[in-house]
């Protein structure tokens, strides 16, 4: 056997068993890095959707505030005040809520709390609440 012959049948033994090692640790590292970026994907997705979720929020509460600025103090100071403008006030809050929320935010509450008619209504309520104990607000 040539020297030529020898050098060659190393390297194909070597190739042989290199390659394959080699192979799996190059796969081994991009799914690493799909995972990875994946995450990252995953984390961005998460952090807008909070993002446009605290938006939702706020909106929900300056509806609130707005409808006891400007309806439910108009009526307790004439002392007009009753249950059916309370419900009325409800729907004013729920209405302007509605308005005032992006798109992109309501998508984002129904794709985490499933529904974004239930989850304004309790936000609604919430935002009384939180308004009642800051100021005599009633809604």
């Amino acid at each position: 056997m040539e020297f030529t012959e020898l050098m060659q049948y190393i390297l194909y033994t070597v190739l042989t068993v290199i390659l394959p090692v080699a192979a799996k640790y190059a796969v081994n590292l991009i799914q690493a890095k799909i995972r990875e970026s994946s995450f990252i994907e995953e984390t961005a997705k998460t952090e807008a959707q909070s993002i446009l979720i605290k938006d939702a929020l706020s909106d929900v509460m300056d509806a609130v505030l707005y409808v006891n600025q400007t309806f439910v103090d108009t009526l307790k100071a004439n002392g007009e005040f009753t249950e059916s403008a309370w419900h009325q006030a409800k729907q004013k809050a729920y209405s302007a809520a509605l308005l005032t929320v992006s798109e992109a935010s309501k998508k984002a509450v129904a794709s985490v709390y499933g529904s974004f008619d239930s989850w304004l209504q309790l936000k609604i309520e919430a935002a009384v609440q939180a308004a009642k104990t800051n100021k005599d607000v009633i809604l």
